[in-house]
């Protein structure tokens, strides 16, 4: 049948009586499947199935920030250093974050939830979209449902898992000295660490500060990071019981880098020099301030706001993208 269809569309399309061989003729009709409907259709409602289904917990549950964490630990494995090996032995964008190895690792500390408590009763209910498309939509999601940018994210990641297991943290950025991720020559440059962890995903200055600008939202723990001294039983203004930022979080406690931390907006940058006494400023924000490279950025992102969504967008395509294979190849956009 696939013979016959695809033999009578190419001669009415001016090809002539040249056969294709079995393995072409199999591409094209998954092509045309893809044109009328077929896989890729039925891929393309799930996804947006699955849209919905997060849109509908992250303003029920305000769990946003949890879910970007999640995205960018799962994506943020990536060295494009090791590139050149078999896939997935580079990480990122793959899924992965839901082994033993990553998920109970110290810097993944309290994103269990994230996987258990607000995906896995998602993907039961759409089992046609992979773990590594489901996470990365997830975190996509919530930084528009907090008001942030829509990014033009692309889908149709491969689920995948590293055979040559890298020991924690992963090459992912710590919040406070000493930094030792190999390559850093000063365990208290926090600029240095930044560029290490950021340049090997193949990002630039511009790009390290409009991600840091995701810290508009979210909180540090004490139990999940220690860099703080607020755990979930107590917490400042901004993020203890009763708290009006909680909205409908489940979670009280913690510290914030800003006073609405559940809403996505640039008051990381325009609020950050205020020091307040309730916020977080770990040495990796206030370099922003300081470093030459970093704080043109800085700058302009704190006046500016569309010019700081724009940036972000971009980045996190970027990041939501490092080491992943796609399916088809060009991958499923317009979600």
């Amino acid at each position: 049948l696939k013979g016959v269809f695809l033999d009578r569309a190419f001669r009415q399309a001016g090809f002539g009586a040249a056969r294709l061989s079995p393995t072409r003729m199999a591409g094209c009709f998954d092509c045309f499947c893809g044109l009328f409907g077929g896989a890729g259709a039925e891929k393309k409602k799930a996804l947006a199935k699955a849209k919905g289904l997060v849109k509908a917990v992250v303003l029920e549950k305000s769990c946003g920030p949890i879910l970007i964490r999640t995205a960018w630990h799962d994506a943020g494995t990536y060295d494009k250093a090791n590139a050149s090996k078999p896939w997935p032995e580079a990480g990122g964008a793959i899924g992965s974050i839901r082994t033993e190895h990553e998920i109970k690792a110290p810097p993944n500390a309290g994103l269990q939830k994230a996987i258990t408590a607000y995906l896995s009763p998602i993907k039961e209910q759409v089992p046609e979209v992979s773990w590594a498309d489901l996470i990365q939509l997830a975190g996509a999601v919530s930084v528009e449902c907090m008001g942030g940018p829509v990014i033009p994210m692309k889908y149709g990641r491969v689920d995948g898992e590293p055979k040559e297991l890298v020991p924690p943290p992963f090459g992912l950025p710590a919040a406070l000295p000493p930094f030792g991720q190999p390559g850093v020559k000063n365990p208290n440059d926090a600029a240095e660490h930044l560029r290490y962890v950021f340049y090997k995903y193949g990002m630039d200055d511009k790009d390290i500060v409009a991600l840091s600008g995701a810290h508009t939202i979210g909180r540090a723990f004490k139990e999940r990071s220690n860099t703080v001294r607020e755990g979930y039983m107590d917490g400042t203004v901004y993020t203890k019981k009763g708290a009006a930022a909680l909205k409908n979080s489940q979670t009280c406690g913690g510290r914030s880098w800003t006073k609405d931390w559940l809403i996505f907006n640039n008051s990381y940058f325009t609020d950050m020099p205020k020091a307040d006494p309730e916020c977080i400023t770990f040495p990796t924000d206030a370099v922003l301030m300081t470093d030459p490279s970093f704080k043109q950025h800085f700058d302009l992102f704190a006046k500016d706001q569309s010019a700081f969504f724009s940036a972000y967008a971009s980045a996190h395509k970027k990041l939501s993208e490092c080491g992943s294979k796609f399916e088809p190849a060009s991958g499923i956009t317009g979600i």
